[in-house]
Parts: C-alpha cells; sequence; structure tokens
C-alpha cells in the first residue's frame, strides 16, 4: 500500500511553506501565479488530496505555533515564554509547547520536530541551544516557516529575536582591559540561550584590540545544572582566583560567587563577577549580581509577531531582529 502523500510532501517537493500550499489549496489571491502554478502542478504531480484539516490551515480563526526548547533551559525563558503566551493571545494563535534534552526520557530531536509536523502547526519557534542546527537544518527540511531566539538566522520564511553576543562580550572585556585587569575567566554552561561561540569571539577580540591573546585555558566549562557546576568551581577555587569571572548566564555566576566565597575569596574586592540575562537569581543572591539585562520577555513578544507575519506574508523590514541590553551594576563588581 503507497504511503498517503500529505501537505507537507507537497510543500517539500515545491520548495514553499505550509501556508503557501494552504493559501493555494483555498483559493487565495494573496500568491503569486509562478509560486500558485508550482504549487498546483506539484498536487497534482504527486496525487494529492486536500483534508479539511489541510483546507483548515488557512480558514480557521485561531491556528498554533509550537514552540520547541531544552527543559534545562527553562529558567532561562520562563519570562519569554509570558511575552509568548500574551502576544499569541493578543493575536489569536494557539501555542503547544515541546521540550527536547538529555533530562529523564527526553526525546531525541527529530521525534520532537516530527510530532511538530504531525500536529500540523503552522510556524514553530526554536530556542538557542547546542542543538540548534539540528532543529533549523529539519524546519527546514519540513519548510516550516520557522524564528529563532537567540540565534541570528534567516531566510524566505525563517527570521530570528537576538541580542548581539559578540558585542556583549567586548563591551564586558574592553573596560577591564582598559583598567588593566587581564586575568579573566569565562565560565560556560552547555546550554545556554546566548550564543557561548559568540561571547567567546568577543572576549578574544577583545584581547587582540589590546595586543593580548585570550587562550581556551580561560574557559572553564561547566554543567547547566547548579548541583553540578557548584562542587566543580568549589574545587576549582581551592587553587585559582581570578579578577574579573565572566559568566554566560546568572545561575553560573551565582554558582561561582558561592563557591569562591566558601574558598574564602572576597567578592567583589579580590574577585568580580558578572552574569548575563539579569534573572530573579541576580537579585537572589548574596552580594547581588552585576548582569547584563537582556529583554526577554519583549524577545518573546517579538518572536510571536515576526512569525505571524511571516505566516500571514506581511510586509518585514528585516527577518533578523536585533535586541538592546543593559549592563546593570550591582554588588559583585567595583
Amino acid at each position: 500500500m503507497s504511503k498517503k502523500v500529505t501537505i507537507y510532501d507537497v510543500a517539500t517537493e515545491a520548495g514553499v511553506s505550509l501556508a503557501t500550499v494552504s493559501r493555494v489549496i483555498n483559493g487565495s489571491s494573496v500568491v503569486k501565479k509562478q509560486t500558485r502554478d508550482k504549487v498546483l502542478e506539484t498536487i497534482q504531480r504527486l496525487d494529492f488530496k486536500p483534508n479539511q484539516v489541510a483546507r483548515g490551515l488557512a480558514t480557521s480563526k485561531t491556528t498554533t505555533i509550537a514552540i520547541v526548547f531544552p527543559q534545562s533551559l527553562f529558567a532561562h525563558v520562563k519570562d519569554m515564554i509570558g511575552g509568548i503566551g500574551d502576544t499569541s493571545r493578543r493575536l489569536d494563535y494557539n501555542i503547544s509547547i515541546y521540550t527536547t534534552d538529555d533530562l529523564g526520557d527526553g526525546d531525541p530531536i527529530e521525534d520532537v520536530i516530527e510530532k511538530v509536523v504531525k500536529s500540523r502547526a503552522d510556524g514553530v519557534v526554536l530556542f538557542n541551544s547546542d542543538q540548534i542546527d539540528q532543529e533549523i537544518a529539519l524546519c527546514e527540511k519540513y519548510k516550516i516557516p520557522t524564528v529563532v531566539i537567540g540565534k541570528k538566522v534567516s531566510n524566505d520564511y525563517m527570521g530570528s529575536i537576538f541580542v548581539d553576543a559578540k558585542e556583549i562580550a567586548i563591551q564586558v572585556i574592553d573596560k577591564y582591559l582598559e583598567q588593566g585587569k587581564n586575568d579573566i575567566l569565562f565560565v560556560c554552561p552547555r546550554q545556554n540561550l546566548i550564543s557561548p561561540i559568540d561571547l567567546i569571539e568577543g572576549i578574544k577580540e577583545s584581547y587582540n584590540k589590546h595586543d593580548m591573546i585570550f587562550d581556551d585555558q580561560r574557559i572553564l566549562n561547566t554543567s547547566h545544572h547548579y548541583e553540578k557546576s557548584y562542587p566543580q568551581l568549589k574545587e576549582y577555587f581551592k587553587n585559582n582566583k581570578h579578577q574579573v569571572v565572566f559568566t554566560s548566564y546568572d545561575k553560573e555566576a551565582v554558582a561561582v560567587i558561592n563557591a569562591a566565597l566558601d574558598n574564602d575569596i572576597k567578592i567583589p574586592e579580590e574577585m568580580e563577577v558578572i552574569g548575563i540575562m539579569n534573572t530573579s537569581y541576580s537579585i537572589m543572591c548574596r552580594p547581588s549580581l552585576s548582569s547584563i539585562h537582556v529583554p526577554v520577555y519583549d524577545m518573546g513578544a517579538l518572536a510571536i509577531r515576526l512569525l505571524t507575519k511571516i505566516l500571514n506574508e506581511e510586509e518585514i523590514e528585516t527577518k533578523e531582529v536585533s535586541l538592546h541590553y543593559v549592563f546593570m551594576k550591582r554588588n559583585t563588581t567595583l
């Protein structure tokens, strides 16, 4: 028995998005003639029989957007999900959340994206993680309209919302190098919404600008779980102390502070610590953490708005939206 042809097969074969196929099926006038003819030819060649669900993709009053992220990033993105939820309700969209990582019985990336496809979601929002390239490739394979949060990427049906991680690193490191403080450690967890590659590139560029070299020995990789990173850092600071510790997320900065204090290293007098995201961790820890404020709620809200523009083929000024960030000075820096 031959496999039943789906709307996803038509979209893949024609090289267009699901929304475009749906519009052709429903006789929408917004599709260009050349594109419409290509889709119709594909439908006829594959002998695709549109069902009510396929027709409903364009005609229903509400649509569904899939949100995919690792469970380990939840603390990073909980406020962002607030922005996603508020904007989705305002625009009359439903949200389905899928998680994927190595926690518990988490699903492999392929299985999760397959679930998204089978759910007939109109579009998907992805969060930057160590598996983001694989997720993007799968969304491209199925021609799913996508917005990526935390990584700069775009094409005909894909956009992104991000902060310039490289520029953040340059801004932070330049200040210390100009003060003569060049003993800087970068603490990097495996999972992070902000690209660690871009952060490291920015750090190295800043050192190069000051005729110095930042080598990989100054990078300390940690778990994204506090209960694992804290013991590692506590052991590390028994024999090490730096002028500045720059972390790619607030939770790791808190682990650094606690581990340093437990080794009688004074914060910030002997070692300054800076985090990124400006989460509740930065306020709760003692001393309070200096951190780079990233507008996570706005990132979530803008991701949904950009995705709905892609879905509805609205005019878009740019599919690569860079947001501003602000340094929030507290008590872990001088």
